[in-house]
């Protein structure tokens, strides 16, 4: 059980820190363009990732198309 749970929390927390990093684009890009686009460039890195090692592993795969999203 707390596998499951643990590896549910680390899914919400690595796709909230790859959308923080991506909504903070318009903010930090009025102080530092650089940082700024460091960030959006973070953030879709992180995203992809997120996806990748989701929908890359069969057996997440296999559960998420069988049992969906609950």
């Amino acid at each position: 059980m707390f596998e499951t749970l643990t590896g549910q929390l680390s899914i919400v927390v690595t796709l909230a820190f790859g959308t923080l990093l991506i909504a903070l684009y318009p903010i930090i890009n009025k102080e530092n363009r650089y940082f700024a686009w460091f960030s959006l460039v973070m953030g879709i890195i992180v995203l992809l990732l997120l996806l990748w090692f989701t929908f890359g592993n069969e057996v997440i795969r296999y559960q998420i198309i069988r049992h969906g999203l609950q």
